[in-house]
Formats: structure tokens, C-alpha cells, sequence
């Protein structure tokens, strides 16, 4: 069905956005369904968009108000035999008002400052497909500037009308419109675009130039482009961090306070760094359940540990490779991956798998006992490929051979996606069966990983120390001076003195308990000692009794053992 969008924004301040659909159903039609998505492709979470939608209505080409009602959750029909109709006719336009006001990568935000249209979450399709779906955009004189990956219909039109080949593709490319800085450079004769909306502290680094190095850096990885252009939309908000890849650009949040911080500004370019080589992982080779997509239903796979767990591998080493981080800042970046991996007791309960096929209910629904019964598979992910890759050095083979390899995959069968038996027959190919069994142990189950032989394959070595404070097991969260538990880890002292997460301390031994105490102690608690907890638990005063342990040991530090090899390792 070929169909047409009008989207309005005539009062930015107030959130609120028309959109206005329009098509033409076969004679034969009685009913057209309409939907709005439930959930984002890359962020596996039911959001159930259509909730912001504050009417519908439907009309015929000449004016005529066509019968519609709501079917399901963000699902409507339009009824032609229910309508009252004096000239019947196949044109019609669904008409709807949306509030938007999400500041997200995986939302709409509206306001007088600038409009970021995610597509799934604000536009409708007609169910059963579109053809070269057009969208036209209405917005403020004053803001200038509209980015978008889209193809414009007419660049020479003083209308911003653009088109698309599916409804997938066209909701696969947000748009940014205001007054926001634009900018660019070319990489491989490739136009790359920046949209950057938000303000930014004064800082001395060359964003762009970098940016273009990681860039260049991940396109000649992979050897060449699947896109003709490539934008970068990025929100410069404090407190905000993320991304979301797109089929040939990028929504990114920062915090822009932030870039003078050398640590900090790496994990800006390691984020673009991701969301760029998602353009080939997972836009392009994907797991076969990852399209074509149900918008109205969860995707369920097991494969978000190639998706995301492979990418979130790449991302910092790339930075380094790319000579915008030393070994020194790569492998402090990896030991606190290793930190986080680590303390969180759930890894003993949840598989790659497992984490993967229930990213709907964990991963994007963390809650108090998130860290006790699953772990994320971006993090284990991450870790398991560096894994994999010391065990193909060994062959002499790398990941860099198995990306060629799904690459070339892809560009074979590029509509079909990815099984784990076909990713599981690459890692064979590569590293032989011995390899396989390893990579599939840490995939399939729980065991533990034995990282110091993997990271001694590297040059590295794993240097542990024992804690010399007390340890409790609580993680706490402050309210001003308040001190609230936030976290009991599995089998901790907190956990066996009955500590509940939403328990506010009050006292220990008698004596008040405020945020500056908490926070010291790991230095003025003995281990192995009993103190009286006082704690407000709702509303109620109640006393536990906290023996504390020594802490699980800790990373000190991954120590290089072998320069050379090391360097050759970690290059690609």
C-alpha cells in the first residue's frame, strides 16, 4: 500500500505532535489495520508507545468521518461498512496526536528548543506493509536545520519531504530538527554527518578528527561501507549516556560537561565506536530473529551475545587502535569490566543465552535483585570474545577473521540473518573443535570462565589481592544524609543479617548513622566482627545483628608480562 505522512509540529512547548497518515486501501477492502510499535529494534523492552496518543480519527479523501476503534494495545480499525457514508472512496488518513516528551535515544522529545522523532515511537503503519512510504515534516520557522539519513525528494524544494523503500527503513532513520550545529567529514569517499543538539563545556580535544579516526579505523576493519552517507545525531545532556544504532546513522547522549575528562571523553568515542560498527553487527549481520520485525510483539533470540556481547568487545579496543587511548587506559577500562563482571553474583545463574533470550524481563527491567539472578550480556559478551580472541591467536587466527567471516556471510544471504550452529561452524573453521568447545562452554553455561589463562595468552596477567576492609555486602543509595540499602549481593553478610533493599540505616552499635558514615566503613568496621544495625524498615524501628567478612578478592590490576606480545595481540 502506498502511504504518506504529514507530521506537524505547531506548538514545540507543549509536546505535542499530528501526524497524519494517508493511503489508499483495494475496493475490495472493508477494513484497514493500523498500528504504532510497541518496542525499538536494538532496545528489547515493551514500551508501549501508543500510550501517548491522546486521539484518532479517521476521514475519507472528501472529508467523510470514517468508523475507527482500537483492536489491541496500540492496534486500530478503520470499518468502511460501520461508516455512514454518502460517497464511499478508497483514499483515506488516519489522523492522531502524540505526546512527546522523552529525552532518549529510544523515545521522541519535543520541545521549544528542538524536535528528535524516533520513528517507532510515533509513527503508524498499516498493517500488511507499505510501498516507498513519504513523509513531509511541518515545523517552526525559526529552527534551520533538519538531519536526517532519509533521502530527500526534491533537495532543491523549500518542503522537507523524504522517502524511504519500506516502513522498516523509514522508522530506521530518526530526525533531528532546530537550531543544532551541524558539521562532517568524508571517510573512504563516504559522507559522514554530525548533528549535535545540547550544550557542551569549553574543552580542547579535536572531537571531529577523532571521531573520524574511529571511524576510519572501523570501516577499514571491515573493508568496506554498506551505506552511501552516515549520520551522527548526538544529545548533549547532562546525566545522559547511550546510543542506538540505526540502518545508516546513529542516536548518541552524552553528557557534555564531561569531554575535558580524558576517561571520559574515550568512553564518548568508544560509544561512537559501537554504534558505528553496529552498521555491519547487527544492522546487517543480525541473528535470524532480529527481522523481519513484529513491532507489536517481543523478538525472542539467543544471539544478543553476537548482537551486542561481540560489539561491546570491539568498542574500546577500537579507540585504542585507533591511537585515541594507550594500552595502559584500554586495560583499565577492561579491569573494570572484569570488576563488574565479577560481583555480580547472578553470572552463576544466567548463561549468555539465557541472558539474551530474557533481555525482555531482565536486562531492560533491572531491579533491587538484578546483580544476585542475571548478568548482562554486553558485559560477559564482551569478555568471552576477548576470551575467544587470545584462543584464535593460538591458531593464528583473530576475531578480525571472524568478522571477515560473518561479513562475507552476510553479503551471501543478505536477508536471512544468523543461527548460533552457523556462528558455532565459523568459531570451528577459525580455531578448531578445541576452541569451539571453549567458546561454547562460556556461551551455553555457567561456569566459571578461566580468564588468567586466556589473559596470559595476551601477555597479560590477572593480579588479584585480598581486601583489607570489612565487607557487608549492601549497596546503598542516599536520600540527602539518609542512607538506604539499595543492593544485597547474594550470600553476604547483609544478606544472612536479614538486611531488606529499601531499609534505611539509622544506627550502628547505638550511634547515628548518616551518608559520610556509611561511606567510611570499609576503613572503621573490623572483619569478622559483630555490630547492632538499627534500621528503619517500613516505618518500623527493627535490630540486626551485621557480622562482617572479608570481601571477595579483588583485581588489583592486569599487569602486562609481555610488551610485544601484548601490542601485536591487541591489534588488528
Amino acid at each position: 500500500m502506498k502511504v504518506s505522512y504529514l507530521v506537524e509540529i505547531t506548538d514545540p512547548h507543549l509536546h505535542l505532535v499530528k501526524v497524519s497518515l494517508t493511503a489508499e486501501k483495494t475496493t475490495s477492502q472493508d477494513q484497514v489495520e493500523l498500528f504504532l510499535p510497541s518496542w525499538s529494534p536494538g532496545s528489547y523492552l515493551m514500551r508501549e508507545y501508543s500510550r501517548h496518543i491522546r486521539w484518532v480519527r479517521a476521514t475519507q479523501g472528501n472529508g467523510e468521518i470514517l468508523w475507527v476503534e482500537p483492536k489491541a494495545k496500540g492496534t486500530w480499525v478503520i470499518d468502511w461498512k460501520r461508516s455512514e457514508l454518502k460517497k464511499p472512496s478508497s483514499t483515506f488518513t488516519m489522523s492522531y496526536e502524540i505526546y512527546l516528551h522523552e529525552l532518549t535515544v529510544r523515545t521522541s522529545h519535543v520541545d521549544d528548543t528542538h524536535a528528535y522523532l524516533h520513528g517507532p515511537s510515533y509513527l503508524m503503519s498499516v498493517l500488511g506493509g507499505e510501498l516507498n512510504p513519504q513523509i513531509e515534516f511541518r515545523f517552526p520557522p525559526l529552527w534551520s536545520a533538519l538531519s536526517t539519513s532519509l533521502e530527500e525528494v526534491d533537495p532543491k524544494s523549500k518542503k522537507f519531504i523524504y522517502q524511504a523503500a519500506t516502513y522498516d527503513e523509514l522508522i530506521d532513520c530518526p530526525v533531528e530538527i532546530g537550531c543544532h550545529e551541524t558539521d562532517g567529514f568524508m571517510v573512504n569517499g563516504v559522507p559522514h554527518h554530525i548533528a549535535n543538539y545540547g550544550v557542551i563545556y569549553p574543552h580542547t580535544n579535536k572531537l571531529k578528527e577523532d571521531m573520524q579516526k574511529v571511524v576510519t579505523h572501523v570501516a577499514n576493519v571491515m573493508g568496506d561501507m554498506p551505506f552511501e552517507k552516515y549520520l551522527f545525531i548526538t544529545h548533549f545532556a547532562p546525566k545522559t549516556f547511550g546510543g542506538l544504532e540505526h540502518l545508516n546513522s546513529t542516536a548518541l547522549q552524552f553528557d557534555g560537561r564531561r569531554l575535558m575528562v580524558k576517561k571520559d571523553y574515550q568512553m564518548y568515542l568508544s560509544l561512537v565506536a559501537h554504534e558505528y560498527f553496529h552498521a555491519w553487527n547487527v544492522k546487517r549481520i543480525r541473528p535470524r530473529e532480529l527481522g523481519p520485525f513484529d513491532y507489536r510483539n517481543e523478538a525472542y533470540t539467543t544471539l544478543l551475545w553476537l548482537a551486542e556481547g561481540l560489539t561491546s568487545f570491539v568498542d574500546d579496543l577500537f579507540v585504542y587502535q585507533a591511537g585515541l587511548s594507550t594500552l595502559e587506559e584500554y586495560l583499565a577500562v577492561v579491569k573494570g569490566n572484569l570488576d563488574t563482571y565479577l560481583s555480580t553474583p547472578g553470572r552463576r545463574f544466567h548463561s549468555l543465552e539465557l541472558s539474551s533470550f530474557n533481555a525482555w524481563i531482565k536486562l531492560y527491567r533491572p531491579d533491587e535483585n538484578s546483580k544476585n539472578s542475571s548478568v548482562s550480556y554486553y558485559l560477559k559478551g564482551g569478555l568471552v570474545f576477548m576470551c575467544l580472541h587470545a584462543h584464535l591467536l593460538q591458531k593464528g587466527k583473530s576475531v578480525k577473521d571472524l568478522l571477515k567471516l560473518l561479513w562475507e556471510d552476510y553479503k551471501k544471504c543478505p536477508d536471512t540473518g544468523l543461527t548460533k550452529d552457523q556462528v558455532y561452524s565459523m568459531v570451528e573453521t577459525l580455531g578448531g573443535l578445541d576452541v569451539l568447545e571453549k567458546f561454547q562452554a562460556m556461551v551455553e553455561t555457567t561456569e566459571e570462565i578461566d580468564f588468567d589463562s586466556a589473559f596470559r595468552l595476551l601477555g597479560l596477567e590477572l593480579v588479584f589481592q585480598d581486601s583489607p576492609t570489612a565487607y557487608s555486602g549492601a549497596e546503598f543509595e542516599f536520600n540527602g544524609d539518609r542512607a538506604i540499602v539499595k543492593t544485597v549481593l547474594l550470600d553476604s553478610p547483609a544478606a544472612k543479617c536479614g538486611l531488606n533493599v529499601g531499609d534505611e540505616i539509622l544506627a550502628l552499635n547505638n550511634l547515628r548513622v548518616l551518608k559520610e558514615d556509611v561511606e567510611k566503613w570499609g576503613t572503621q568496621l573490623l572483619k569478622d566482627t559483630g555490630y547492632k544495625l538499627t534500621v528503619s524498615r517500613l516505618g518500623k524501628l527493627t535490630e540486626l545483628q551485621l557480622v562482617t567478612d572479608t570481601a571477595p578478592r579483588q583485581l588489583k590490576e592486569i599487569k602486562v608480562i609481555n610488551l610485544e606480545l601484548a601490542q601485536k595481540a591487541l591489534s588488528f
